[in-house]
């Protein structure tokens, strides 16, 4: 078991949209123009000299989005980098917490699942769902291509960067990398020193609890070859949500750690090597029970759960390999990638159909419980494997290329057992499940990818790839219980792809460039795995095409820096969540057409010599291009032509700054602020004309940290959301997927004021 508006005519529509993404890339361009034309001519007035210092001074983030190591301001796409220091400074340790500091990207959390969204490519959630974005973790993908079960929430404590890229990475990355790619690129031994970091942490939350984190980490070469790095963390995070029933709280346990080595070979070979894992348990989720209106049913950070019925326990484990050489002429990189992923988890469904028959049940068994319900006992497990094999020229050649051979086999085997329970003491009827559906599922993907750039001249260079995938998948299920006759299922799906890109880009100069870009990804299709009738046996992969101008430039002498972005897509046999009303369970079919476009715009500013201000923005148009075909009242989804897309903000955005002030005697004061905007959200498609999709307001929150730093020492002082702000994360309907009255709703909140304190101590 897996899971309008008046309608617009197709010209006319297609007609404002490409106007108005032509007046999109008109600005984007014009702005890039009036910039270039500028720079250039105050670099033309500058003396050699000051560009001499300008070059030294220019700040280099280095990126790996192209499997190379390159500038960031070189990086013919948009991203964003987070500082994953910065990150566990400031309590933000969640991908929840920090999420809307990246304009464009949405976040749709829960237990057993969490769906990344960006460019509004996403049409649903939850297990069974294909994802839409893709996870990597040192070029090693994480997670699983054909569902949302898997996402890695990584303490950031052995981090150090966190890359995010926008738009389809099929060419490089492969399937469900369509709406882009969330690179965590952690720290490498080093065999030239030893260093040691400790860390400790305290937070208070308003309406909850206490949360408590101790970090420590720390380097030691063994030879002048050899290296090993260690880190651990233990971490509890502050509590907001309570059950009503028994008082018990969302408060999260996480601990972890990872051990990496390095050996480097001799001058030409070296060997990385590690592994991590992460343990964590939640009591309750952080949803809160809220009416259509989002009135809250009994307090704001309240919900009504049986108990014992709403826990998670997650465990990871993931191992890499990875042999890197200098051929003379090339490199060469092997990565091999093995992940463990275990999750349990309960949910409470006396809200179903079938949990309305629960007293009945409990009568009819004289089980004498005090308040009959019935929750799903879920349990998801995943092993991969993966191999990449890469040949690539040296950097500094006119024509540079890569050639790459990738394979991964993922298993998964799931579990969905539904029980008569008791929700006022937690007991539970174990002997005969209400319904009982497991599944053993595998995904195999091999692929040969190639990816070519020529420069045309030093300026003006091209970039050609492409990426040919053979994907198989195969199903079996078993369905029974109380209140199903036994039956077992066997299916498979295979399918070809072929993903490409094609990019240029122009640099006036070192500093300033402007590039286009045309790109492909895709979902894998499968099969349904249905025991139930009139539910179609498989569905296709789904794809899109994206087509984009950007902008990115240093001005001032590099104080300045503008990155600016306009796109569109074209979305094609979008994968859609189905629901059968019968049982309850979730099934996926193709639905038509879709389309987004929007713009992204960054800034830069150090001013003053010791102030830092940084803007980023999205504004993205992400609707239906016709409606959901083949739609029955009552048993599909329900879209209309020009229907916003599910989970994205049409606006979103973040503005910091940072002030430093120098105290002498090796001390140094940080302070600062940010603000950030979510702008209000559809949530998934309804399956009947007369009940509407769950809209969740924008929200806006306000943070404030400072960081004084002494010598080895350092001590930071932060509030994240200031004001107490009460905004959603995400949302579904707490009834019968058809009832249109009385139905209240889970709500995710995000995590209210938090003051928090962190000392960290560097060897």
């Amino acid at each position: 078991m897996k899971k309008g508006r008046e309608m617009m005519p197709y010209v006319s529509l297609k007609q404002h949209r490409l106007s108005s993404l032509a007046k999109h890339i008109s600005l984007v361009l014009g702005a890039a123009t009036l910039f270039a034309a500028q720079a250039m001519a105050d670099e033309a007035a500058q003396p050699d000299t000051a560009k001499a210092e300008k070059d030294q001074n220019f700040e280099k983030i280095v990126v790996t989005a192209s499997k190379r190591n390159e500038r960031l301001q070189d990086v013919a796409l948009s991203m964003e980098v987070l500082d994953a220091k910065k990150l566990a400074e400031t309590g933000k340790a969640k991908l929840a917490d920090y999420f809307a500091e990246i304009p464009g990207l949405s976040y749709v959390s829960s237990a057993m699942s969490s769906t990344i969204v960006m460019r509004g490519v996403g049409t649903d959630a939850g297990i069974g769902t294909r994802p839409t974005s893709g996870v990597t973790i040192d070029d090693v993908p994480y997670g699983s291509a054909t569902n949302t079960g898997v996402i890695p929430d990584l303490d950031p404590s052995d981090i150090q960067q966190i890359e995010v890229l926008r738009g389809p990475q099929g060419t490089l990355y492969g399937a469900s990398s369509m709406g882009g790619l969330v690179k965590y690129v952690t720290i490498d031994p080093n065999s030239s020193y030893a260093t040691g970091h400790l860390e400790v942490g305290g937070s208070s939350t308003a309406h909850g609890g206490n949360g408590h984190s101790l970090r420590a980490s720390g380097n030691l070469p063994i030879t002048d070859d050899f290296a090993i790095r260690v880190s651990g963390f233990k971490r509890q995070d502050p509590s907001f949500v309570s059950n009503e029933r028994d008082g018990s709280d969302n408060s999260i346990d996480s601990e972890g750690g990872r051990i990496a080595a390095i050996w480097h070979i001799n001058d030409d070979w070296t060997f990385h090597s590690s592994a991590m894992f992460q343990n964590t348990s939640q009591a309750n989720t952080a949803y809160v029970d809220v009416e259509p209106d989002l009135t809250p049913v009994y307090d704001q950070y309240q919900h009504s759960r049986g108990v014992d019925t709403d826990n998670f326990e997650g465990q990871t484990r993931f191992y890499t390999a990875k042999i890197s050489g200098d051929l003379g002429w090339g490199s060469f990189d092997s990565i091999t990638g093995y992940t463990e992923h275990r999750a349990a988890a309960k949910q409470d469904v006396g809200y179903t159909s079938i949990g309305s028959y629960a007293p009945a049940f409990s009568s009819m068994f004289d089980l004498g419980y005090q308040e009959a319900g019935a929750f799903i006992d879920n349990r998801y497990d995943e092993d991969k494997i993966s191999q990449e094999f890469r040949l690539s020229s040296k950097d500094d050649v006119r024509f540079q290329w890569q050639v790459g051979l990738f394979y991964t086999k993922e298993s998964v085997d799931s579990t969905q057992n539904f029980y008569l329970s008791d929700n006022a003491t937690g007991e539970y009827y174990s002997a005969v499940p209400l319904l009982i559906s497991t599944g053993d599922d595998s995904y195999k993907e091999s692929a040969v990818f190639v990816n070519t750039t020529y420069k045309i001249t030093e300026q003006w260079d091209v970039t050609v790839g492409g990426r040919y995938a053979k994907n198989k998948m195969d199903n079996a299920g078993y369905a029974g219980g109380m209140l199903t006759d036994e039956e077992e299922t066997a299916d498979d799906y295979s399918d070809n792809v072929f993903t490409y890109l094609l990019a240029s880009r122009y640099h006036f100069n070192d500093d300033m460039m402007v590039f286009g870009r045309v790109s492909s990804g895709y979902r894998a299709g499968g099969s349904n795995g249905t025991l139930v009738d009139g539910i179609p046996e498989s569905y296709d992969s789904d794809s899109l095409v994206s087509y984009e101008l950007g902008f990115k430039g240093g001005f001032l002498d590099d104080a300045l820096a503008l990155n600016a972005t306009a796109y569109y897509i074209d979305w094609s046999d979008l994968q859609i969540s189905q629901v059968d009303l019968t049982y309850g369970s979730n099934y996926t079919t193709n639905a038509g057409k879709a389309a987004s476009q929007g713009i992204e715009f960054g800034v830069n500013y150090d001013f003053l010599e010791d102030w830092k201000l940084a803007v980023s923005y999205a504004f993205t148009d992400a609707t239906l291009k016709e409606d959901i075909p083949g739609y029955v009242e009552d048993a599909t989804a329900y879209g209309k032509d020009g229907d916003r897309m599910p989970f994205s903000a049409k606006n979103s955005g973040t503005v910091s700054l940072q002030h430093t002030v120098d105290l002498g005697n090796g001390a140094q004061l940080s302070f600062g602020g940010n603000v950030t905007y979510m702008g209000d959200r559809y949530m998934q498609f309804t399956q009947s004309s007369e009940i509407s999709r769950i809209h969740l307001p924008s929200y806006t929150t306000v943070g404030l940290s400072s960081t004084l730093n002494y010598n080895n020492w350092s001590l930071t002082l932060y509030a994240n959301n200031l004001f107490d702000e009460e905004g959603y994360i995400s949302a579904n309907r707490r009834g019968t997927a058809t009832a249109t009255t009385d139905v209240n709703y889970g709500a995710v909140l995000i995590q209210p004021q938090t003051i928090g304190l962190t000392l960290a101590w560097d060897l």
